[in-house]
This record gives structure tokens, C-alpha cells and sequence, in this order.
């Protein structure tokens, strides 16, 4: 199969305090057209930061993608040694060695000598203006112009400018918690049609147009009269409040009018606004509209044509999963990444999402997914391939028939084992569990990851970081005990 991404020593770290805490312990994984990669661990494991650095969606700061290469069908998208070379300039273009408290010191200093000339030489305020401005920029060009900051800002253009055109169109992806990500100010609706395709803000302007002059011209004739009436008692009520509550016949009719025309003025601007704009684009935003709510159906949104203009707080935790699947699925991408996708949803629904996902591969046979999930029957329900990923590194990577038939790391061992298991047999048996706890990124142990947790483990265990072997069959784990059990064989 063909190499859709390749990801080469891949580490990403977060500076918490003074510390840097390594999340991805430099990972190297290929994903493949057309095939459905399962990535599973424990919470803290680095799985969803793994992909988040492949999409470079790491808030910087305090994290950064530090190191490795990422290449997707064929090009490259990141370069840490590139990065890593910008990191090497100097923060200063002079005093290069002159930093913190002393620096902003002898800055101050320097703006009040420039500050003080007018005192001292009698200048007129216009003379005295010019220079001060020419000092406090000589100061800044001196002590704070930054050839590092420079080149910084140059590649971070020119690498989110290309993030930026791969996003949503090549990669997509469906994120763990959908309460935060969709904007809370916006319609579901104008947010799938971005998905679709962005508009631009006359377009935006037109649309809200359409929307409110078909509306009204689809109202019932109670329902505008029904407004006026609203609007008019409102007006009555605001200016008796301004005029001391007089109650004076003449004010209140006057005002009445004037509240009641307010919606029929409001209706008659619309409705010509609507006149004004041509067929084409009125048929354009509406096959987007249209397009949107096929989306919103395809998901199993009921009423997908209502819902669209309903907003994120209108909708369940599940439908705004649904909502975020199908902003993922809108633009057909070339990889699909799905963080937990099924875990706010009905059961009744999980299965309908999964086949969605995997209906993608039909659409675009070139497609991938991959599917971060703690759900180890999903997995063997979709995947093709399997990475178990432990403290920020890969600990076994097969193909998922292999991994449940023949698992071999002890991590891979205490996952499976688990798993519930109902049997009429052996109702009574207490699920098994992987003794201790994830251990925190900054206090990693220095050998194998997993090695304070393992029951098999051996001397060299706690000491030296096991490499990543292959056992045959395209099956490869990272443990020192079978290590030394294949070099036996």
C-alpha cells in the first residue's frame, strides 16, 4: 500500500513552570491509503497528542512539536531540523549576552536621556517630538531587534499558510469533546457551510438576507401582525418611562405608531434587499444550505432543515458529536481523524457513526482513518491496524487480527485482559487490572515506560529504553523480555 502520511521521530513537549514535560517521545508511524489505523492506550498514554502534532493543532505555548519530520503524500508539511536551526539564532542582534533585568534597565535609561534633551538644550516641543521618537526607535531597533523572532515569524507564516489549505479539505478531524468545539455564537448551520466551503462576509450578508426575507414572506399574516402589535406596546412602554409615565393619549398612539411600523419597515427593507440580489447567488447559498442539511441527515439529525439554524447549546451532547462528524466528513478529506467519536453517543447510534466513517474509505478509496479510541471491540470492529501507544511512545504495532491473536507486550496483555467477558460459566470473576497508575510526563521513567507497572520485567528494564523490534509479520513491539526471547530463538 501507498504512504498517505510518514511521521519520523516525532516529539512534542510542554513547558510547565521552569520544566519541559516530553508528551510524544519521538514516535515513527506510517498510516496508509485506504486503511483504518486504531490508536489505543490509557488517558496520558500521548495519543491524542500524537495527532494533534500531526495537524499541528499544539498550543503554542506552552507546547511545541520539537523534533521529527512529517510528510503527507509525499511532501513535506514539517521539518523540525528547519525549526530547530531558527532556534539556534540569536534572541539579540547586539549585547547578545545582555538579557533580562539589565537590558529593560539600560532601555529605560536610555528613553529618559532622550526624554530629558528638552530640558537640558531649550528644543522646541516639534524638535524635541522628532527626536524623541527617533531615540525610542534607535533603542528598540538596538536592544530588542531579534533576528530569531524574525525568522520565527517568517516560518510560522509560511507553515500554518500551508497547515491552513490542508485542514478541513485534506485533513480532518473529529474532536474528543464536541461541547468545545463548536462556536457558541453561531448557527450549526453557518458553521457546516463553513466547513463546506467559507464565505466571504458579503456573502455572509446575503445570506442572512435571504434567510430573513423568505421568512417573512413564508409568515402568516397574524403572525406579522402579532409583531407590530409586540413592537408598539414595547414603544409605548419606553417612552411613558422617559416622559414620567404622563399617559397622555396622543404620546401613546404616537409611539404605537411608530413601534408598529418598525417591523414592516424592517420587512419592506429585507424584501428589497432580496429583490437586489441576483438568481445565481440566491441558488448557490441555497444548494450550500441544502448541502449542509443533507450533511446534518447523513449523521442522523432529525428535522435536519430546522436544526440547521438552531445553535450549539440547542442541541444534546450527542447531536453536537454528530454535528462535528459531519463538519469532519463535508469536504470528503484524504484523512479522517476521529478522537473518541462515539463517546457521547446512544449506543444505537455508535454503530451508525463508525459506518460513516468507514463509508468514507468507499467514497475516496485512497482515504484513511485513524481512530483513537479506548474502546478495544470498536477497534477489532474497524480497524485494519493497531498501534498501543504507553508514556508519549509506541509500544506494538499489528494488524488487528494479529494484535488480539497474538498479543506480546505486557501493556497489550493487561488492555485485552480487561475487556468484559460474560460467560454463564464464570459470572463470579473480577475484571483483571494493570497494577499502578500512568506515571506523570515529568517523571517518565528512564528505562521502559511501562516498567514500573510490568509483572515480567527484567534488570535492564529500569535502565535502558527498549527499541522498537520487528517479530515477523509486520508485527513490531518495544519490550527488552521478548527482545531477548527472539534472540534466543
Amino acid at each position: 500500500m501507498k504512504k498517505l502520511v510518514q511521521i519520523k521521530n516525532l516529539i512534542t513537549r510542554f513547558k510547565i513552570g521552569k520544566q519541559w514535560a516530553t508528551a510524544v517521545r519521538g514516535i515513527d508511524l506510517d498510516i496508509y491509503e485506504g486503511e483504518t489505523l486504531g490508536i489505543v492506550g490509557e488517558s496520558g498514554s500521548g495519543k491524542s497528542v500524537s495527532v494533534l502534532s500531526l495537524i499541528q493543532l499544539i498550543p503554542n505555548p506552552p507546547g511545541e512539536v520539537s523534533n521529527g519530520e512529517i510528510l503527507f503524500k509525499g511532501d513535506k508539511i514539517f521539518d523540525g531540523d528547519e525549526y530547530n536551526n531558527i532556534k539556534k539564532l540569536p534572541q539579540y542582534n547586539y549585547f547578545i549576552h545582555l538579557k533580562g533585568y539589565p537590558r529593560a534597565i539600560i532601555t529605560l535609561l536610555s528613553i529618559a536621556l532622550f526624554t530629558t534633551i528638552q530640558f537640558q538644550f531649550n528644543l522646541s516641543f516639534l524638535i524635541h517630538s522628532i527626536l524623541l521618537g527617533l531615540g525610542l526607535y534607535l533603542t528598540f531597533k538596538i536592544f530588542y531587534s531579534s533576528p530569531y523572532n524574525s525568522e520565527l515569524d517568517k516560518w510560522r507564516k509560511k507553515f500554518f499558510h500551508q497547515m491552513r489549505n490542508l485542514r478541513g479539505d485534506e485533513i480532518a478531524m473529529i474532536f474528543q469533546e464536541p461541547m468545545t468545539s463548536l462556536n457558541p455564537v453561531f448557527t450549526i448551520g453557518f458553521q457546516i457551510i463553513e466547513s463546506i466551503r467559507p464565505l466571504s462576509i458579503l456573502e455572509n450578508i446575503k445570506n442572512g438576507i435571504i434567510n430573513s426575507a423568505e421568512k417573512k414572506l413564508s409568515k402568516p399574516i397574524n403572525e406579522h401582525l402579532k409583531s407590530t402589535f409586540v413592537f408598539g406596546i414595547i414603544f409605548i412602554a419606553l417612552s411613558q418611562l422617559s416622559l414620567g409615565w404622563s399617559f397622555r393619549i396622543i404620546d401613546i398612539l404616537k409611539f404605537y405608531l411608530i413601534g408598529s411600523f418598525i417591523p414592516i419597515l424592517h420587512s419592506i427593507l429585507m424584501i428589497i434587499f432580496y429583490r437586489l440580489i441576483s438568481q445565481d447567488t440566491i441558488d448557490d447559498l441555497k444548494n450550500l444550505y441544502a448541502e449542509g442539511a443533507k450533511l446534518l441527515e447523513t449523521v442522523g439529525i432529525p428535522d435536519p432543515k430546522i436544526r440547521m439554524d438552531d445553535y450549539p447549546h440547542q442541541f444534546s451532547g450527542g447531536m453536537r458529536q454528530r454535528a462535528m462528524i459531519a463538519m469532519a466528513l463535508a469536504k470528503k478529506p484524504s484523512l479522517l481523524i476521529a478522537d473518541e467519536p462515539t463517546t457521547a453517543l446512544d449506543v444505537t447510534i455508535q454503530a451508525q457513526i463508525l459506518n460513516l466513517m468507514t463509508d468514507l474509505k468507499e467514497i475516496n478509496p485512497e482515504s484513511a482513518v485513524v481512530l483513537i479510541t479506548h474502546d478495544l471491540a470498536v477497534v477489532a470492529e474497524t480497524s485494519d491496524r493497531v498501534v498501543v501507544m504507553y508514556g508519549g511512545m509506541i509500544q506494538e504495532v499489528a494488524s488487528v487480527n494479529e494484535l488480539f491473536a497474538n498479543p506480546k507486550h505486557p501493556y497489550t496483555h493487561g488492555l485485552l485482559n480487561s475487556i468484559p467477558r460474560p460467560s454463564k460459566t464464570n459470572k463470579k470473576n473480577r475484571l483483571e487490572t494493570i497494577d499502578g497508575m500512568v506515571p506523570s510526563i515529568l517523571e517518565m521513567p528512564i528505562g521502559c515506560k511501562f516498567c514500573t507497572r510490568c509483572d515480567i520485567k527484567i534488570d535492564i528494564c529500569d535502565t535502558k529504553e527498549p527499541p522498537l523490534i520487528d517479530i515477523g509479520n509486520n508485527h513490531y513491539i518495544r519490550c527488552h523480555v521478548i527482545e531477548t526471547q527472539q534472540s534466543v530463538a
